[in-house]
């Protein structure tokens, strides 16, 4: 389980993350919403340490992460995959030594079993052949695959997609959502999405949580949510003023 209790974020004097509480529990799918600059991004990376909290705890698995020193919070990590809203993929590093990468940092394996791992999380995401490649060498749906692909390959409990879809033409959106859902059906992980895309949120997550003005406005599933009579909630899913 992950519990956030009480955190306080804030840049200079903007409040950005105000008296955050909520619990996820394990194997839900938990979409974070809101307009631009909302702080969804800031929450999301306060999951794996990424950043800290000002004031409150984050828990993971009963440890408060911001009291962690660096090596017992590396140790959290190692369940936990982030996938970043523009891949983050290393251009000088061919797709196989990207997802190296994540496998020595945070697994055992060595020799013939980490490369088998490779080509199995790259067929998990429907790419084949591609592992001698560059990422320069991939379309923007490619590379997010990838992303996904290098996430999956440390079998993580936890997965954090950062707006896993943005920069995606319609037809690739969808190839996204369906892996993502592929994810979610056949592993026991528990999934946390920021994104604007309202599909997301109706194909895939089981719970979601809108952001406004620093503060949690929303908290339930995407059925209460598209049913609500809150304004500023019909017109975020309207997409009007």
């Amino acid at each position: 389980m992950i519990e956030f209790r009480n955190i306080y974020k804030s840049f200079s004097s903007k409040n950005i993350l105000k008296n955050i509480s909520f619990k996820i529990q394990e194997g839900e799918s938990v979409a974070i919403i809101g307009q631009s600059g909302e702080g969804k991004s800031v929450l999301l990376k306060h999951f794996n340490g990424l950043m800290m909290p000002d004031s409150g705890q984050v828990i993971v698995h009963n440890k408060v992460i911001n009291k962690l020193s660096f090596s017992e919070l590396q140790f959290v990590r190692k369940n936990m995959s982030m996938v970043f809203q523009f891949g983050a993929l290393f251009d000088s590093l061919s797709i196989r030594d990207n997802i190296l990468i994540s496998l020595d940092n945070n697994t055992s394996l060595e020799g013939k079993d980490k490369d088998s791992r490779v080509i199995e999380s790259l067929n998990e995401v429907n790419l084949s052949n591609i592992e001698h490649l560059y990422p320069n060498d991939l379309s923007g749906g490619m590379k997010k695959r990838v992303g996904i692909s290098r996430a999956i390959s440390i079998r993580p409990k936890y997965i954090l997609y950062d707006e896993p879809t943005t920069g995606l033409d319609p037809i690739n959106t969808g190839k996204i959502i369906k892996l993502m859902k592929k994810i979610k059906r056949n592993k026991t992980i528990t999934s946390v999405v920021v994104t604007h895309e309202l599909k997301i949120v109706n194909e895939f997550a089981t719970r979601v949580i809108m952001l406004k003005d620093s503060n949690i406005v929303f908290d339930g599933t995407p059925k209460e949510l598209n049913s609500s009579k809150d304004k500023y909630i019909k017109s975020f899913i309207l997409g009007k003023e």
